[in-house]
């Protein structure tokens, strides 16, 4: 019966034990920014300048409709008064446009 009672004993210290070493662990991790997680790929550099600016070769009186992120570029639709619509692909890490489809005629 003692030997029942010394295994409970020291199976409840281990238990108390990991759950400490466990939240510590965990508050190290939430704490320190500079700190990577094993599964995580190296974040990217962010460039020094100021974000490229982009000018549209669009008509006047056009303006921007809908947009939408498309993995790691931005669609977005442009609505012209006497004209096609056109659809632009844009890459927002250095604001070249990768793509310009009109639709219509």
């Amino acid at each position: 019966m003692q030997i029942l009672k010394a295994l409970v004993v020291i199976m409840g210290v281990l238990i108390v034990a990991g759950f400490t070493f466990l939240g510590v662990e965990l508050y190290k991790r939430m704490s320190d920014p500079t700190r990577a997680s094993l599964t995580a790929t190296a974040p990217a550099p962010v460039p020094a300048e100021r974000p490229a600016e982009v000018t549209l070769d669009v008509p006047a009186g056009a303006r921007i409709g809908e947009m939408l992120a498309v993995g790691n570029r931005v669609l977005f639709k442009v609505t012209v008064p006497q004209g096609p619509d056109r659809l632009y692909l844009i890459d927002p890490r250095n604001g070249a446009v990768t793509a310009t489809v009109t639709a219509g005629k």
